[in-house]
């Protein structure tokens, strides 16, 4: 499954830090001092894999005001188990500060293993102006702020003038470009540390309200970044260095969406019931897997033992449209799920006919997305609705958000759900749907399956808005390369 080695940290431009300056000369003023270029090796799953820098310089605004710039590149490679060729992500992120350290543009390129991804947004009446370009279209929203919106430059700011200290922990709200929403930051100053060099530092926390995830930093007193991690996305770490240490040859970190296990169980597509136990090294399992009406999770010494079962087919049904403000987030549109595109509409439209019945209407649309898409071991890019339909192809990923597009349109909620599916031996990432049709059931697109076997477990469930698809990411991502799976008992119908 492509969707666990999607999501990339914006550790450079995501930290959530303080925003308030105290009354010295202007911001802009002392920030000159920050004024150069740094570089950095960057790590994934304690493995070098890539480079950053970031290159700060003094700029003049269009009406003529002073402005600092920081453009924070990256770059990483990864090679996908099973795919010839490794592939390249490039980040690039461009942000424009006022007088007083205040984001007022931020421009985003990314280029995710070969589709390229651009965001823009511009600081206007309170307001962020955001323009999104992708896949050859081009969106616009509207982001609004609060007084606390603001960024790390504040924070690099009290370093430098010597006035942060441990125990001080402060909330702002940046804008993240990458989920194009304003995210609330906590962030807390630990500790003073002593730097190899003999530079003094500090270590600094942020932790993100949209995605929960917490950045590790250390910040030098001339305000240097020195090293940035996030334990929870591939182990990412940023270490300070050289540009001859930053661009020197690196290997591609090797990504295999499988785990191997004890048992190869011949007919997996009868599994009725599958007990397993799971265990990810040092990471806690036990947040990871939840319990639901189809699987029971019972932690068990530093694992989890989870019981999945195949519910019967049920015959609940409601008719459609489903309405209600607690199915808006599962039937609104979003930058992958183009649910009011006239293509989408009319291939939905197209596929339930008259159907009103929301059951049989989901039926068809799972089985018309399973005979319909060629089947690829991994697409890498994430690829929206729009473009999944016009191209026909795609992995589960792609499964799961056409079939979740696609119901959608035709007023029926519906959720993507991330996991691992035992097949052939071994259990693999793997991505399904869950609809709701009078009740939540889950359906895969991918296997062709009103009601998904005892070998499907999963681990989050979500509509299609970018910060909800970056949840999804996560909570397979932290098990990456650590999961261990032993298959205890089974039985087949």
């Amino acid at each position: 499954m492509s969707i666990v080695c999607r999501r990339r940290s914006a550790v450079l431009i995501g930290l959530a830090l303080i925003a308030i300056v105290p009354c010295h000369a202007r911001p802009i003023d002392d920030a000159r001092k920050l004024v150069g270029s740094t570089w950095y090796t960057v790590s994934l799953l304690d493995q070098r894999a890539g480079y950053a820098r970031s290159d700060t310089t003094l700029v003049t605004s269009a009406a003529g005001q002073p402005q600092l710039r920081v453009v924070e590149r990256m770059r990483a490679r990864i090679q996908l188990a099973g795919m010839p060729e490794a592939l390249t992500l490039d980040s690039e992120v461009a942000t424009y500060y006022d007088a007083d350290l205040r984001p007022e543009r931020m421009v985003m390129r990314n280029d995710e293993f070969g589709r390229v991804r651009e965001v823009e947004a511009v600081l206007r009446d309170g307001n962020l102006e955001v323009t999104l370009r992708a896949g050859g279209e081009e969106a616009h929203k509207v982001v609004a702020t609060t007084p606390a919106y603001g960024s790390e430059m504040q924070l690099t700011l009290a370093i430098l003038r010597g006035e942060a200290k441990p125990g001080d922990h402060f909330d702002v709200e940046v804008f993240n470009p990458e989920l194009v929403a304003i995210d609330h930051h906590r962030v807390a100053v630990t500790d003073r540390v002593q730097l190899p060099d003999g530079r003094a530092g500090y270590r600094v926390t942020s932790t993100s309200s949209l995605v929960p995830v917490e950045t590790v930093n250390v910040i030098a007193a001339d305000g240097t970044l020195v090293s940035s991690s996030t334990a929870s996305i591939l182990k990412m770490q940023l270490q300070e260095a050289t540009e001859t240490e930053a661009l020197a040859a690196a290997a591609p970190l090797v990504l295999s969406s499988s785990i191997p296990t004890n048992k190869d169980i011949a007919d997996y597509r009868h599994l009725a019931l599958l007990k397993v136990r799971l265990r990810a090294g040092a990471i806690g399992v036990g947040d990871l897997i939840p319990a639901t009406v189809r699987q029971e999770v019972v932690a068990e010494d530093g694992a989890v033992v989870v019981t999945a079962r195949r519910l019967p087919r049920g015959t609940r049904s409601i008719p459609r449209p489903v309405t209600g403000p607690e199915f808006a987030p599962f039937l609104a549109p979003s930058e992958l799920a183009q649910v009011n595109d006239p293509g989408i509409q009319a291939q939905a439209r197209e596929i339930v006919g008259e159907e009103k019945d929301c059951r049989r209407a989901a039926e068809r649309i799972v089985h018309w997305v399973f005979e319909n898409l060629e089947k690829v071991k991994s697409e890498p890019r994430l690829v929206s609705a729009r473009e999944i339909l016009s191209q026909k192809s795609g992995d589960c990923t792609e499964h799961a958000i056409l079939c979740a597009t696609l119901c959608a349109a035709v007023g029926i909620p519906a959720k993507m759900v991330t996991g691992i599916a035992y097949a052939h031996g071994a259990f693999y990432y793997h991505a399904w749907n869950e609809i709701y049709v009078g009740e939540w059931v889950e359906m895969d697109g991918a296997w062709d399956e009103a009601a998904v076997g005892a070998g499907h477990i999963r681990m989050t469930a979500g509509g299609l808005a970018p910060e909800s698809l970056a949840k999804l990411a996560l909570g397979a991502g932290r098990t990456l390369g650590a999961l261990s799976a032993e298959i205890l008992d089974y039985k087949q119908d």
